[in-house]
């Protein structure tokens, strides 16, 4: 008998660790003070929320009082730290002009199907389409240049767009990032498309750096009429994105359904592939769209102009 109570003990000490563990980093992704060690909390987010609603669950289910509690507390955490992800707003914007439809796609490079995104150019008619990891594969390339007259491609990024492409340009240091001034039909817009890395335990700080170029490269006067789209490798509810958004004067997109691993629901996907606006433009009606092959999901969002 006593072994047994020994045992029961320790599972439900195991248990109420697991919560008291789970708790802790949600506090740590809250409240940022990680920085810039432990950035990776911030990018899984929405794995670690999902993951500590099943164990409250399922101690719950088992009748483990004190663990179950300290789940929901912790499920709680990590559901405002993942909030900004979901809930940020555009700037109020005229209904009645006509949107500049803007889509994005992480192709992936290794994609054996990239034609597949034209199903879904055909049902949302973009104007733009900003690609990274894109091949330019025979099937697709013929059919997007007939409709779209204005190209621009440099190594992996290719943009079709139907207004024309007036300059292009790059930062000074090699990273993915291309800007180009395009005339619409509301202006001229400064697109932005990034590509930023992918970080891992022992790279934990390359997004930092390519950040700080990133503030470099778009300039105080750009800021205003700029549109920045891509595969940030990152979610919104990472300080990282937040910190950037805040500083340059941009309103990221929210992003309640996620693009990345393509495979899983869209809860349970994250929202890697994001979009932001300048102060001139505001952002709407953000959709994510089909599997094309890609280990990403593409996403299109509705471009107008911003009430003064």
């Amino acid at each position: 008998m006593r072994v047994i109570t020994v045992l029961r003990t320790s599972w439900s000490s195991l248990c109420i660790g697991a919560s008291a563990l789970s708790l802790a980093g949600g506090l740590i992704c809250l409240k940022t003070f990680h920085y810039p060690l432990l950035y990776l909390i911030d990018i899984f987010t929405l794995p670690f929320l999902t993951l500590t609603v099943g164990l409250t669950i399922a101690f719950w289910l088992i009748r483990e009082k004190t663990a179950w509690r300290l789940g929901a507390v912790a499920s709680g955490v990590w559901l405002l730290a993942l909030a900004p992800q979901a809930f940020v707003t555009q700037a109020q914007a005229p209904d009645k002009v006509p949107a500049v439809r803007l889509m994005f796609s992480n192709l992936y490079i290794y994609n054996k199907t990239p034609e597949r995104l034209l199903d879904w150019v055909n049902e949302e008619k973009p104007d733009i389409i900003a690609t990274v990891e894109n091949l330019t594969d025979p099937k697709y390339t013929p059919t997007v240049n007939r409709r779209y007259p204005y190209q621009y491609k440099y190594r992996d990024t290719v943009v079709y767009s139907r207004y024309p492409i007036l300059a292009s340009h790059r930062g000074d240091t090699e990273y993915s990032f291309d800007m180009l001034d395009i005339r619409t039909p509301q202006g001229l817009m400064h697109l932005a498309v990034v590509h930023l890395c992918q970080p891992k335990i022992e790279t934990h700080d390359c997004q930092s750096s390519q950040m700080m170029r990133l503030r470099a490269d778009i300039t105080a006067d750009q800021r205003p009429n700029t549109v920045m789209v891509g595969d940030f490798n990152s979610d919104l509810s990472a300080y990282l994105l937040q910190d950037f958004a805040n500083d340059m004067g941009f309103r990221p997109m929210a992003a309640p359904i996620g693009t990345w691993p393509s495979v899983l629901p869209g809860v349970l996907r994250i929202g890697i592939d994001n979009a932001f606006a300048g102060k001139h433009f505001s952002l709407s009606r953000r959709k994510v769209g089909p599997d094309n092959g890609s280990d990403h999901r593409p996403i299109v969002v509705d471009i107008r102009p911003a009430r003064a």
